[in-house]
């Protein structure tokens, strides 16, 4: 695809242009305020089915803080796009267009918060769990800190580990001293 012009600042919406939006707006608004519900149509509804698992399925951590509800939130642009196009139901167009927009506001989600669980204790385990795919000791966890936090503090971080299903504990051998330990094994995470 080419491009006819280059135009840094978007160019200039004036005159009849300006005035053809003003009056599509005008007319969604006046239906929009008109109506008292508003449905999906069946192609939609069987579509928001389909994916209705997937959108409401718990995300740990911040970004799941952050993209947690993401069903009403689809829910709400659906509506939005057909109200726009002054719609008397929810389309499967209106459900595909509010998806995108949705998975655009997840992905760019996941590229700030990353993996963090907003707890820097937690985070720093799973740091270490990430370089040790074989496990690794409490004794371990200990040292990464220098020996200078509680054992409360490490406890509640590997449980929010556990929790989020990132850890799982084993019995084990403690490399350094060849005595019974307990060995914390990251999971396999999927995207």
């Amino acid at each position: 695809m080419r491009r006819s012009k280059l135009l840094p600042f978007g160019g200039n919406l004036a005159g009849t242009d300006l005035d053809r939006l003003k009056t599509k707006l005008t007319r969604a608004l006046t239906h929009a305020r008109t109506r008292a519900e508003l449905s999906f149509d069946p192609e939609a509804r069987e579509r928001y089915s389909d994916i209705y698992e997937q959108l409401s399925a718990p995300q740990p951590g911040m970004f799941g803080a952050a993209t947690g509800r993401a069903e009403a939130h689809t829910i709400r642009l659906a509506l939005i796009y057909a109200l726009l196009d002054s719609s008397p139901v929810i389309t499967r167009a209106h459900l595909d267009a509010a998806l995108a927009l949705w998975r655009y506001a997840r992905d760019s989600t996941r590229w700030v918060f990353g993996e963090s669980l907003g707890d820097p204790t937690a985070d720093d385990i799973w740091a270490l769990a990430k370089e040790r795919a074989n496990g690794f000791s409490r004794t371990e966890v200990r040292d990464l800190f220098s020996r200078n936090k509680k054992a409360r503090e490490i406890d509640r971080a590997l449980t929010t580990l556990v929790d989020a299903g990132r850890l799982q504990r084993q019995p084990g051998i403690e490399p350094s001293t060849g005595r019974r330990a307990e060995i914390w094994i990251p999971i396999q995470q999927t995207a």
